[in-house]
């Protein structure tokens, strides 16, 4: 079982930050999109992904947006819980692309017309 010293140190380092943030944002989807409960917990976890993983690629697009508008400075978070928020629609997003393009690459065709 691993020390609970060590999950504490994790939560605050950035990846830590990152990943709660989005946890919190896939919350925020849940409580207002108001799915089942295991669709709900799906949101939470892809949040925290999402949020670690895509949070710091969002950060410059979202700074050049609205600008650095949270006191303290810290647009990571922001951007986390923002990435959170969308990580599904922004990992079903990701996941469209990467098919297409082995589609593409394929010259498979589907059966409704897109290729």
């Amino acid at each position: 079982m691993a020390d609970r010293n060590d999950i504490f140190s994790w939560i605050g380092s950035e990846p830590g930050k990152a990943a709660l943030a989005g946890a919190l944002g896939g919350i925020v989807r849940w409580l207002t999109l108001k799915p089942s409960w295991r669709e709900g917990a799906g949101t939470l976890l892809v949040g925290a992904i999402c949020a670690v993983y895509l949070g710091p690629i969002a950060l410059p697009i979202i700074e050049s947006t609205v600008g650095k508008i949270v006191p303290g400075g810290d647009m990571a978070g922001l951007s986390s819980f923002l990435v959170g928020i969308g990580g599904i629609s922004l990992s079903g997003l990701v996941l469209d692309i990467f098919e297409r393009r082995r589609r593409d690459l394929k010259g498979d065709n589907d059966d409704d017309g897109r290729t």
